[in-house]
């Protein structure tokens, strides 16, 4: 198992388009203009069973990100880059689930969770036991979903 925290090098590797996966301009419901790098879910999201093929771009400056179903534009995400805030996380991330991505090594993967918005900033959240792997190189993703209760649903 390889061990991601945010002191981990690995875990600090900001999303990056310029790594060789197709890019180009975002479609219809994006959130903002620069280019957009295409994933492939190995997996469906939960709950999105039907959906495996997405955009994602950086929404604004820092650690947020929009991820954009291409198969239905009404289906789209607010992503955090929770080692970019400096989350004290501990996420265990075996090997299998690197090389399921493509990638030869944990520097290539990012590591996304879903934020919960709410008109009130005090009580956005964002799940930390279902992450969301990105091989930046391949393109593709991965949902994982811990069962340790030490990484909270809602933090």
């Amino acid at each position: 198992m390889l061990t991601m925290s945010s002191e981990s090098p690995a875990s600090v590797d900001s999303l990056d388009h310029s790594d060789g996966v197709a890019a180009g301009s975002a479609g219809s419901g994006s959130h903002a203009g620069e280019a957009s790098l295409h994933l492939r879910f190995l997996l469906p999201l939960l709950g999105f069973e039907h959906l495996f093929l997405y955009t994602i771009q950086r929404a604004q400056k820092g650690p947020f990100h929009w991820l954009q179903s291409t198969e239905d534009t009404k289906v789209g995400f607010c992503l955090l880059e929770p080692f970019q805030t400096h989350l004290d996380v501990d996420m265990e991330i075996s090997i299998e689930d690197i090389a399921d991505l493509g990638a030869v090594t944990a520097d290539e993967i990012t590591v996304l969770t879903m934020l919960v918005l709410d008109q009130d900033p005090t009580k956005i959240r964002t799940n930390l036991r279902a992450p969301i792997l990105v091989c930046r190189r391949t393109g593709l993703a991965k949902q994982m979903v811990f069962t340790e209760t030490k990484l909270p649903i809602q933090f």
